[in-house]
């Protein structure tokens, strides 16, 4: 039976954060997406989200659905790993409902163009040489590309692996005041957290699946911040990592918790559902643009969620034996660029172009960090110079003091940047 040509290019599976992030950008690339949406509702809940997401809000042009979803910018995030010695982070986190931010950029994305189709279950997928076919009431439909965001169900992206086996017993409570900042704690032989708006408070016990729930103690909820009373069970939801074995097959890309599921504790669930988004997004503009078969473009996404998976992984095997980030060092007075160069495949100009980066230690490539391309920074320094003066250079055109802080601390971390270790000898 011959395919029936559809009036649309993408079809996306999947109705949250990461599938409506990826509808919105292709809308902005020209594309026509089609979102299959099943009865299966994104749950509810309040997640703390890095302040480095805002470029990508901006760059989807969406910034203001941030507000729209009730999202608060909170200072700091208060580490109580080690309750005898608790650490607040500095930096600005994100606070939004995970649900109210999917039906927010939803609906920016219907306005731009995109068309929501509600399913019972998602049809099979078949994959052709040049495209993707789907069946609908007995009739196959053609698409040029799909993508999977059916979080970890991972509809169309099996197999999937998986470390662990946690669970997250969600509960909410009264709102909290304005601006007060996420905290995270160890209990008993589990972890907990709490995460509050002006709208309403999330915490949530995250243990060993197969333990029998039992109410909080009220001195957990003490320790969390939380009044005695008001709390109400909202329910369970996996808390292990989980990543699919294939994030690119074909013309099939897997992208937010269908790629790469997080581990809570990391707070970088949404952040990848929208960074994922805007990848996936560029390997298919470049299947359109340029077409190829050298497999760079399929090669870049296999990498992107490889190196955001081994990060992860990795973060989560460290909080076995330390906190979940100590105290920042002290800064050096006077810094070298000392990061190597590689030619790699790169997000440009939303396609995927092989371009120089940085080769970082653990063997991936990078060329951006928090909206700053990292050559910049070898163009800043061809010989050591005061960190001062590289903030005076790098503040007014890049980030404010604290965002050059972070980034300061993360180049020196990734050896991107070393300490210059004969300070009163740099040139000047």
């Amino acid at each position: 039976m011959n395919a029936i040509a559809s009036a649309y290019d993408v079809v996306i599976g999947g109705s949250g954060i990461a599938a409506a992030a990826s509808a919105l950008r292709l809308c902005a690339l020209g594309f026509r997406p089609l979102v299959l949406a099943t009865t299966c509702e994104v749950l509810p809940g309040i997640e703390a989200v890095p302040e480095s997401v805002l470029p990508l809000f901006r760059e989807l042009g969406a910034k203001h659905v941030l507000e729209k979803a009730g999202a608060t910018l909170v200072n700091g995030f208060e580490n109580h790993w080690d309750a005898e010695a608790p650490v607040r982070r500095a930096g600005r986190w994100i606070h939004v409902d995970r649900q109210r931010l999917a039906t927010t950029i939803l609906q920016e994305a219907k306005k731009r163009g995109t068309v929501l189709l509600e399913c019972r279950s998602l049809p099979r997928l078949h994959q052709e040489p040049d495209g993707i076919l789907i069946g609908c009431e007995g009739m196959p439909f053609a698409f040029a590309s799909a993508i999977d965001a059916t979080g970890r169900s991972a509809v169309w992206s099996r197999p999937i692996r998986r470390r662990g086996n946690q669970i997250a017993d969600m509960y909410s409570a009264a709102a909290s005041a304005s601006h007060v900042p996420a905290r995270v704690l160890r209990h008993l032989d589990s972890w907990a957290y709490r995460i509050g708006t002006p709208d309403g408070t999330t915490f949530a016990i995250v243990s060993a699946h197969g333990r029998k729930r039992t109410p909080p103690s009220l001195s957990l909820q003490k320790d969390l911040g939380l009044p005695a009373e008001g709390c109400v069970f909202a329910g369970r939801r996996p808390a292990f990592p989980q990543w699919c074995e294939s994030p690119v097959q074909g013309r099939r890309l897997a992208v937010g918790d269908a790629a790469l599921a997080h581990d809570p504790i990391a707070g970088q669930g949404i952040r990848f559902a929208i960074s994922s988004a805007f990848a996936a997004s560029s390997v298919i503009n470049t299947w359109r643009t340029s077409p190829s078969p050298s497999g760079a473009a399929e090669r870049f996404y296999d990498r992107f969620v490889e190196r955001c998976r081994r990060s992860h992984l990795r973060f989560v095997d460290q909080l076995r034996e330390h906190p979940i980030q100590s105290p920042r060092e002290k800064l050096p007075e006077v810094v070298v660029f000392s990061a190597g160069i590689v030619a790699s495949e790169l997000q440009l100009d939303s396609t995927i172009q092989t371009n120089q980066a940085i080769l970082l230690p653990d063997g991936g490539h990078v060329r951006w960090v928090g909206g700053l391309d990292l050559l910049r920074l070898r163009d800043l320094l061809p010989h050591p110079i005061p960190a001062a003066e590289l903030a005076s250079r790098l503040v007014p055109a890049f980030c404010d003091a604290t965002q050059f802080s972070a980034l300061l601390q993360w180049c020196l971390r990734h050896h991107v940047l070393a300490p210059h270790l004969e300070p009163a000898l740099y040139p000047r």
